[in-house]
């Protein structure tokens, strides 16, 4: 009998420890808004909501520094389709993980268990426009500090279709052709935004999936210059305030306008490119071939955006250029590239890119960002 007694005391002080570690290592948390300044926000967001700003392209982000050893952000998801949500990419201190939503409102765990330092926090959109937006509802952590890093000065632009989104390149969550169509989603992965980091910079991405230059396809009505313009890619919505400015530009537009129709594509190209010029006075412009095409089409494609290119520079804009992808890239789900070949498609690009610049001009500490014509 005395032995069970001293076996539950033990027992009884053990629980009595435990419960009073545990509710001591909770620390108190804020809950701030997504309209708190100290929050970065990349990329085609709509801020008509003052308290939670949202998005519905790929690729858009934010990023803040936190201090504490544990942080969650509230994300709301669209549902635009009933029982289809977006995914997202989380990024902690460099560490990476891919989440599906999956409810109306979101309480995601962002870490917990780290030391009571300061973390980076980054969260993108993986998804793209179809789907829905995802709308910041706020942050919750012990506190949100203002980041002492300067503000990023480069910032990249991929223009594209369903390549750029990042589609068709992520099975980590099921199988190809085992899910959805959006299932296999990943933009943080994708050639464009891996390009941007390659040299630290901020990226956007304006990608549509089926869209085309002059013709789209899977029943697509409008084109990339009839959508381009409207944050949610949607033609008679809301128009994007432009309020960021990359300095370089990349096309790669006509996957899905084809090989038959190749003069009303050059024709709509050029007016594409004054349309951004526009926009972009000073910017570059890279146009690109498509890494999904076959060899006929790619080099149709080629011939075409060289064409473009000297019709550009004739009119005295030098600051287009055109590039060809080698490969053809089509591993992943409906034949697009998977995130392995995202990233040889991307050291094709940097490769090119390199050829192109006054590299050591490529900074972020407000040097200069030089560009160079030593090849074509």
């Amino acid at each position: 009998m005395k032995i069970l007694k001293i076996a539950i005391f033990c027992l009884i002080t053990s629980l009595l420890a435990y419960v009073v570690y545990h509710f001591q290592s909770k620390e108190e948390t804020t809950f701030y808004l997504g309209s708190d300044k100290r929050i970065q926000y990349i990329g085609r967001f709509d801020f008509s909501d003052e308290h939670a700003p949202k998005t519905w392209a790929p690729g858009a982000y934010l990023e803040f520094d936190c201090i504490g050893t544990e942080a969650f952000v509230t994300i709301e998801d669209e549902i635009k389709f009933s029982k289809t949500h977006n995914y997202i990419q989380i990024v902690v201190d460099g560490q990476s993980k891919r989440i599906k939503l999956k409810g109306k409102v979101n309480r995601l765990p962002l870490f917990s268990g780290k030391k009571a330092t300061k973390h980076h926090v980054l969260i993108c959109k993986n998804t793209e426009s179809s789907i829905g937006y995802i709308k910041i509802r706020g942050i919750q952590c012990k506190q949100l500090v203002r980041t002492k890093k300067k503000r990023k000065k480069l910032v990249f632009e991929f223009i594209g279709d369903s390549i750029t989104c990042g589609n068709g390149a992520d099975s980590s969550s099921c199988s190809f052709g085992k899910g959805t169509w959006y299932d296999y989603h990943n933009a943080y992965f994708s050639y464009g935004a891996s390009l941007a980091r390659e040299f630290e910079a901020d990226w956007i991405l304006s990608a549509v999936s089926g869209i085309g230059m002059h013709h789209s396809c899977c029943g697509i009505k409008h084109t990339m210059p009839d959508v381009y313009e409207h944050i949610d890619f949607h033609p008679g919505n809301e128009k994007w305030s432009f309020r960021i400015k990359p300095q370089v530009v990349f096309i790669t537009l006509g996957q899905n306008d084809g090989s038959k129709s190749m003069k009303e594509y050059e024709k709509n190209y050029v007016a594409f490119i004054q349309q951004l010029r526009k926009r972009y006075p000073n910017s570059y412009f890279i146009c690109s071939t498509s890494p999904m095409a076959e060899r006929e089409l790619k080099n149709k494609m080629k011939r075409s955006i060289q064409k473009i290119v000297r019709i550009q520079n004739a009119k005295g804009d030098n600051k287009v250029y055109s590039f060809s992808y080698k490969g053809i890239y089509t591993e992943g789900y409906d034949k697009h590239p998977t995130i392995t070949q995202h990233q040889q498609m991307k050291s094709e690009l940097l490769n090119f890119v390199r050829t192109l610049t006054a590299f050591q001009g490529f900074s972020n500490q407000g040097k200069t960002h030089r560009f160079t014509k030593k090849s074509r």
